[in-house]
């Protein structure tokens, strides 16, 4: 079971469970255990991040520290962390 305080900010994560299942998410803060607030860039920005539980995520990989967290930003992780899913699914 992943809780908070492993769970790394930045980190890009898939959402196991709920109506967003299977969608793409960048950890963007955290709240009290188990709770973790994720933003996709487009539906749930940064300024209005969606506020998840951890059982409900799995970790992809790691990103980056940015110099400045936006939305563009966002984006431009999650679309590569898509790219590289589809590289190993393509691969296998």
């Amino acid at each position: 079971m992943i809780n908070n305080t492993s769970l790394p900010a930045y980190a890009v994560v898939q959402s196991l469970a709920g109506r967003d299942k299977d969608h793409l998410y960048v950890v963007v803060g955290k709240l009290a255990n188990p709770y973790v607030w994720i933003a996709d860039g487009r539906k749930y920005k940064v300024g209005k991040p969606k506020k998840k539980n951890c059982r409900h995520l799995c970790v992809l990989r790691d990103s980056p520290v940015p110099q400045r967290m936006s939305d563009e930003w966002i984006r431009s992780v999650l679309n590569r962390a898509k790219v590289e899913l589809t590289r190993e699914v393509t691969h296998v």
